[in-house]
C-alpha cells in the first residue's frame, strides 16, 4: 500500500502558525471575552506567540484554559452552541449579534492556531522519528 499526500513543507506551515498567532491576538482582543485571573498567564502566551516562541510544551495548558473559556462564553450565551464549536468550522454558524460573534470569531482563530502549531509539531517529530530509524538502519547495514 502507498500512501502519498502532499503537504506544504515545515517552514510555510510553520509561517502560517505564525500568522495564525498574531490573528488569535487580534481576535481576543476584539472580541469582549472576560480572561479574568487568567488574563495576565493568557497574555503573556500571546506575547511569546507574537515573539515566534509557538512550540513551548507549557503552553498546551494555557491554550486549553483560554478554549475553556471562549467555549463557555459560547454556551453562556448560545445553549447548544459548543457542540457545533467542537465539531464543525463555525463560519456557516455565524451570529447577528456583534459581541457573541467576535467570540466565534476567537474560537475559530484559536481553533486554526491550534492546528497548525500541532501540524508542525507532528512535522517535528516525524522527522525526529525517520531520522532515527535512518540512523539505526545505516549502523545495522555498516
Amino acid at each position: 500500500m502507498t500512501i502519498t499526500q502532499i503537504q506544504p513543507n515545515i517552514e510555510t506551515t510553520a509561517r502560517a502558525a505564525i500568522e495564525a498567532a498574531r490573528a488569535l491576538q487580534t481576535a481576543l482582543d476584539e472580541s469582549p471575552l472576560d480572561l479574568q485571573q487568567d488574563a495576565p498567564r493568557i497574555r503573556t502566551m500571546l506575547e511569546a506567540f507574537r515573539a515566534g516562541e509557538l512550540y513551548r510544551d507549557r503552553e498546551e495548558a494555557t491554550l486549553d484554559l483560554l478554549q475553556t473559556q471562549v467555549l463557555e462564553a459560547l454556551t453562556a450565551r448560545a445553549p447548544g452552541y459548543r457542540d457545533i464549536a467542537l465539531h464543525c468550522d463555525t463560519d456557516d454558524y455565524a451570529f447577528l449579534d456583534p459581541e457573541l460573534e467576535a467570540i466565534r470569531r476567537l474560537w475559530e482563530e484559536l481553533r486554526v492556531f491550534r492546528h497548525l502549531r500541532q501540524t508542525v509539531l507532528d512535522q517535528l517529530t516525524a522527522e525526529r522519528q525517520v531520522s532515527a530509524l535512518r540512523r539505526r538502519s545505516l549502523a545495522t547495514n555498516s
